[in-house]
């Protein structure tokens, strides 16, 4: 007897290839058959009525390590299908935790930390305390280069001394021995952005030994994009490490079009063998820290000691004019250009500008009646570093270039939320996965159906080597999704983001039901992936 069975379903199985008609059998949390079940007796039965059954969809770039331990449900994602979230990018993880840096740290990720107990030190220690959590969904990690440099090294704008690099490759190895599943770096972020190439090639290679990857919010995706590409299968090559470049696009109008070329890269590097992928948010919008705007050397120290400048007038006076005008030698090795009129705020502490929330940089200076980089400045200055923003910057026909590359998977860059969250967060974190099987596949044929899953599913789980992931395949795990491809869709937009998307009928995380007619059942479903485990 099957402890699930699922009838009348239309099977997209996550290789891309064409759907069928059929049923799943589910014993034990894994998948035991596939085909005609009518004769089968089944301790639950659902019946799919022509809807979709997909593996469930692997998110493999979210922030959510520093909201679960506060939103351990994951509604915002598991209602989209998600099943597995892979944490700890863009060089930020809540770990290792070095206690006499811990307010270095807190400062660092204060813009995505909703209110961690911070009680861990190392990944084992996070991971005991998320697995006492009631998870809905399961979590892999990655062990973040920023975090392991301000465990070290503070924000010292310099090389590490090699005493300074044994350390830091200690934590990487510490951090890989307990499961994760690469490293990460986030270049454009302090103290990420002091590390040369060099540094990163040595971290790299301590990831090649326990079989594990590197991924990169690279050093720019502007001006710089392509130096920045370049760079990271550099480290790749050299380190002999699998590759995962975040959230692949071009910033700023004047490079739209230059995601060809950089796509091109990839191809390059794939077909000299080099093991290269990509992922992607559908939004023509990204979402950071509003402290991204300001100069690599007015960062070092961390957030107090950006303080202290800002309050000194002549230290300000220069961070103000190297905003407005960057200059090309600065916007070539990474520095975002001040576009006021493409930045949104979206969250700030509680406080007296709580009201800026959900509005323009622009709209915020006209009421101050400043300039929008003094406004800026006074943001970051009057909540301490702790502002999100969300940046219009890309074009719609780069992201649907993106999107169609085949090495390319689909991620949110978001993390876990709820309403009671309050903001105005980007609405990735609702709906990235059905945004693209409503918008992208239903409404505009940029995807097939098929080609959508495999982004979501198996091309994700290759990434992760979790070769029991991301399929139906008898012998896999049973993470599955029921959707309706005619109903699916995003709900949440940039004002109103806290909405969960339609058309999800049913999540199932390790042969449990999750979310059953669109609503969470509470089940303790999500554990813990360990790198090298089954």
């Amino acid at each position: 007897m099957y402890d699930l069975a699922f009838r009348n379903a239309r099977v997209v199985d996550g290789t891309g290839n064409p759907w069928f008609w059929g049923d799943v059998g589910v014993e034990d949390g894994r998948i035991a058959r596939i085909g005609d079940l009518s004769g089968a007796a089944a301790r639950r039965t659902v019946d799919a009525g022509g809807m979709v059954l997909a593996p469930g969809f692997i998110d493999l770039h979210t922030h959510a390590d520093f909201t679960l331990p506060v939103f351990p449900r994951a509604e915002a994602m598991v209602r989209q299908g998600v099943t597995t979230q892979l944490v700890g990018n863009c060089g930020f993880s809540p770990f290792p935790v070095f206690r006499e840096r811990l307010e270095l740290l807190r400062a660092y990720a204060a813009f995505v930390d909703v209110g961690l107990s911070w009680e861990w030190e190392d990944a084992a220690g996070y991971a005991d305390h998320l697995e006492r959590l009631p998870l809905a969904c399961n979590v892999a990690l990655q062990v973040g280069h920023g975090t392991v440099r301000v465990a070290v090294m503070g924000f010292e704008d310099r090389a590490p001394s090699p005493s300074e690099l044994d350390a830091m490759r200690s934590h990487v190895a510490r951090a890989l021995e307990q499961g994760s599943f690469g490293l990460s770096s986030g270049l454009i972020y302090v103290p990420g952005s002091y590390a040369n190439t060099e540094e990163l090639v040595a971290l790299a290679e301590v990831a090649r030994r326990y079989g594990a990857f590197y991924s990169s919010h690279i050093r720019g995706e502007g001006d710089s994009l392509m130096n920045a590409v370049g760079e990271a299968l550099e480290i790749g090559r050299r380190a002999g490490v699998p590759v995962q470049l975040s959230h692949h696009k071009a910033m700023g109008r004047q490079n739209w079009g230059r995601v060809g070329a950089s796509l091109e890269m990839i191809e390059r590097a794939r077909g000299s063998g080099q093991d290269v992928l990509a992922d992607q948010y559908p939004y023509t919008a990204g979402s950071t820290t509003l402290a991204a705007i300001m100069p690599k050397w007015a960062m070092q120290g961390g957030v107090e000691t950006m303080l202290s400048r800002l309050a000194d007038p002549n230290q300000r006076a220069r961070i103000r004019a190297e905003i407005a005008s960057p200059g090309p030698e600065a916007l070539l090795s990474g520095a975002r250009e001040f576009d006021p009129e493409a930045i949104m705020i979206s969250r700030v502490p509680d406080g007296p500008s709580k009201g800026y929330e959900g509005r323009m940089l622009t709209e915020i200076a006209a009421d101050r009646g400043e300039d929008p980089v003094d406004t800026a400045l006074h943001l970051l200055e009057s909540e301490r570093g702790g502002v999100q923003m969300i940046i219009f910057a890309m074009s719609e026909e780069d992201v649907r270039r993106v999107m169609r590359h085949p090495a390319v998977a689909i991620a949110s860059d978001g993390w876990t939320l709820s309403p009671s969250a309050g903001g105005k967060p980007h609405p990735r974190s609702y709906g990235t996965f059905a945004r693209v099987l409503g918008r992208y596949v239903r409404e505009d044929g940029v995807l097939g159906l098929e080609e959508a899953v495999r982004k979501m599913t198996s091309l994700p789980a290759q990434r992760l080597r979790c070769y029991d992931l991301g399929l139906i395949r008898p012998g896999c795990v049973a993470d599955l999704v029921v959707f309706d491809p005619e109903r699916i869709s995003d709900l949440a937009t940039f004002q109103d983001p806290h909405r969960y998307c339609a058309g999800v009928a049913c999540v199932i995380v390790d042969g449990q039901v999750v979310i059953e007619n669109e609503v969470d059942t509470g089940a303790r479903a999500g554990r813990i992936l360990r790198r090298g485990a089954t």
